[in-house]
């Protein structure tokens, strides 16, 4: 029987899932992994670490002798880890989420021409998660260790290179890096105001792509099975669920959300409001937009206000109060906001509470504020010219009815549940099946549908007005209050 691996490296695990040919998960294992954030902002992990947790995962795969066809990798976007000549990582991987690289990121932007040349080239600003910043910061702030530096990969790519010996790097976690054009080859301007020489870039190669053959010195129950390459997360997933061509839309409610939309139009934002990323597919794009509080929103309210509630409890009393939550509105911005604004001071704000409201209705904006913030990054997309068709939900929030439901309201479309929603170790299992030519469309199955209510989408279209305004007229006063908060802290 076939069995196609999907790894994914995560950030704060290793996930694994054995599926048959015809789609079935047989099998899922996963490891922790630990965090370091040895200063404010900063986030780090030691890259040996995803590589134990990695062949755990294999080695519980395996298990009962069980022998598997091929094995895919996707992980994290945009973490940087920087190999010395023994293929030896010089410092720990810097993360997506690390914020040291402010400095690094003007500095490139202005050397390469402004933001507006930039978001032409790469599709996006170059922002402090990117991969670009983080060798310019290394070769600023730790430049005998920088020079040791031979090659650099991103977190899936470390792990095929331990697993074949091979450097590679997909077009969709190449486009996250601040380094690969939108016509798919690495700048060299870009690369040589860091340092980086040619010889240090990872060869690109398309997602689906065979890199090697496990070693039986690795796992010699593996020896001989393909590596095939799998992709960025966030583009892994949405192949997970069948979003791959144009007009497909992934919604994913996790701690944060993101709208994922398969796009023919490669048009990056003047404004670099919504993301430009390669997607697996070949020759495929996808616009993305992202918010930071999505179900971190609903968690944070629930734990400090309304602890005592259980989710069902919540469900009921959400579903309790009316589209509009009787005017409540919540600016789900508790950890400022990527998506449109692009500003690390706005924060979380609850407007238009009275005495009136009661508990329910305040959780019925929680719910619909982080809704209308996916409304926002999905209209901006649609504006770009990328179409809106098929939307898929995935995510822990797509458990709840409610949120399902408003969604779909919002949209004024349907909105499906996957048959299957494992994220992108589902979607890297599929690109292990297509390496060695079995079909996955198969794979792809829809089990739910929500159909909009227009009685509430014309309620929701004027609470959305406002909801628009507020970030504008409350601008100016969250910059003020971060300084505030910075010094009482302090």
């Amino acid at each position: 029987m076939e069995i196609f691996a999907g790894i994914d490296v995560g950030t704060t695990s290793v996930k694994g899932i054995g599926v048959d040919r015809y789609g079935k998960i047989l099998f899922s294992y996963s490891k922790e992994l630990s965090l370091q954030t040895p200063r404010p902002g900063w986030a780090q992990q030691n890259p040996e670490d995803w590589w134990s947790a990695v062949v755990e995962v294999l080695k519980d795969l395996c298990q009962d002798k069980r022998r598997l066809s091929a094995v895919s990798i996707s992980g994290q976007m945009h973490s940087l880890v920087a190999l010395d000549e023994h293929s030896k990582p010089v410092y720990p991987a810097i993360l997506w989420c690390d914020q040291r690289t402010e400095k690094q990121c003007k500095e490139l932007t202005e050397g390469l021409g402004g933001e507006l040349s930039v978001i032409n080239s790469f599709g996006n600003p170059i922002l402090t998660g990117f991969t670009l910043p983080k060798l310019l910061w290394l070769k600023e702030n730790e430049p005998e260790l920088f020079s040791k530096i031979r090659k650099w990969l991103l977190p899936k790519d470390y792990i095929v290179k331990r697993l074949t010996g091979r450097s590679t790097i997909d077009y969709s976690d190449a486009s996250g890096t601040s380094a690969l054009s939108i016509g798919g080859t690495f700048l060299a301007s870009a690369l040589e105001l860091c340092g980086i020489k040619a010889s240090a870039n990872p060869e690109l190669v398309d997602s689906g792509t065979i890199a090697g053959y496990i070693s039986g010195e690795i796992l010699p129950i593996l020896e001989g099975v393909p590596v095939v390459v799998g992709g960025a997360d966030n583009a892994a997933a949405a192949f997970g669920c069948g979003v791959e061509r144009p007009g497909d839309v992934m919604v994913s409610l996790g701690t944060s959300g993101t709208v994922v939309a398969v796009t023919k139009t490669p048009v990056p934002d003047p404004e670099g409001r919504i993301h430009l990323f390669r997607h697996v597919s070949p020759d495929s794009f996808y616009h993305m937009a992202v918010i930071l509080s999505a179900t971190n929103s609903l968690n944070w309210f629930k734990d400090r206000f309304a602890s005592d509630l259980h989710f069902a409890e919540v469900e009921r009393l959400v579903a309790a109060s009316p589209a509009g939550s009787i005017g409540v509105i919540f600016l789900p911005y508790l950890n400022g906001e990527r998506t449109p604004h692009r500003d690390p001071n706005a924060r979380g704000t609850l407007v238009g509470v009275s005495s009136f409201h009661s508990r329910g209705d305040v959780l019925r904006s929680i719910y619909e504020g982080v809704v209308f913030a996916l409304r926002e990054g999905t209209e901006l997309i649609s504006d770009l010219g990328t179409e809106i068709s098929s939307v898929r939900i995935v995510g822990g929030g797509s458990r709840s009815k409610s949120w399902c439901q408003m969604i779909a309201d919002n949209l004024g479309r349907e909105v499906w549940l996957p048959g299957v929603d494992e994220g992108a170790a589902y979607g890297t299992a599929r690109l292990a099946a297509s390496a060695l030519g079995f079909s996955s469309d198969s794979w792809i199955t829809l089990e739910s549908k929500f159909s909009p209510d227009l009685r509430r989408k014309q309620i929701y279209d004027e609470v959305f007005d406002i909801y628009k305004d507020l970030y504008r007229s409350l601008k100016n006063d969250f910059r003020r209050l971060g300084e505030l908060q910075n010094r009482i802290v302090e």
